[in-house]
C-alpha cells in the first residue's frame, strides 16, 4: 500500500508539473511581425485603457493559455487587451487581439535566472550602472527578450535584450 501510495503521489507531482509547464509555454501568434506586434502594443499604451470583462471568446482563451491564472485583471484599448495575473506568486501579463491571439506575454524572473550572455550584455553596455535583482522575460512570436532594469545615481531605465545577449531598446524612468 505504501508503494501504491508513494507511486501515486510521484505520478500527481509530475502532473502537476507538466499543467504548470504547459502553462507558462502558450502558442504564441505568428500572424503579425514583430514589428507590427511592437506596433499595436505602443498603440495600447498611448490609448485610454479601461478596464472590461472580457467576452466568453477571450476567457476561455487565456484558461487555455493560462489554466493556473488567478488574480485576472482586463483592460483594453484599440483593439488590444492587456491581462494582468498570478501563477504561483510569479506576476504575469500577457497581450491579446480582440479575436483571442496571443501576441505576447511577460513574467517576473530573477536576475539570477536571466542567462550569464545577457547578464554579461547588460554590465558591458553599461558599467558602473547597477543591476536590479528583479528582471522580465518576454516571449513575443518565436523570440524571447529580457527586460533589465539599471541604475546608476538618479538614472534609472530599462534596457531590453534579446536572449542571444544583443541589445534592442532601452527606456528611461
Amino acid at each position: 500500500m505504501k508503494i501504491m501510495f508513494g507511486t501515486w503521489s510521484i505520478a500527481g507531482a509530475l502532473f502537476a508539473m507538466s499543467l504548470t509547464a504547459a502553462a507558462q509555454n502558450p502558442a504564441l501568434s505568428t500572424i503579425y511581425t514583430d514589428e507590427q506586434i511592437e506596433e499595436q502594443i505602443q498603440r495600447y499604451h498611448k490609448a485610454n485603457a479601461h478596464e472590461v470583462f472580457p467576452d466568453e471568446r477571450l476567457s476561455k482563451q487565456l484558461k487555455k493559455d493560462f489554466p493556473a491564472a488567478h488574480d485576472v485583471e482586463w483592460e483594453t484599448a484599440d483593439g488590444i487587451y492587456e491581462v494582468e495575473f498570478e501563477i504561483n506568486r510569479q506576476d504575469y501579463k500577457v497581450w491579446y487581439d480582440n479575436v483571442g491571439n496571443l501576441l505576447m506575454y511577460a513574467f517576473d524572473v530573477r536576475l539570477s535566472e536571466v542567462p550569464a550572455v545577457i547578464r554579461n550584455a547588460a554590465k558591458t553596455k553599461y558599467p558602473g550602472f547597477k543591476l536590479d535583482r528583479d528582471a522580465k522575460k518576454i516571449l513575443r512570436r518565436k523570440s524571447v527578450f529580457y527586460e533589465i532594469t539599471v541604475e546608476k545615481g538618479e538614472t534609472e531605465m530599462e534596457a531590453t535584450f534579446k536572449d542571444d545577449g544583443s541589445f534592442v531598446k532601452e527606456r528611461y524612468d
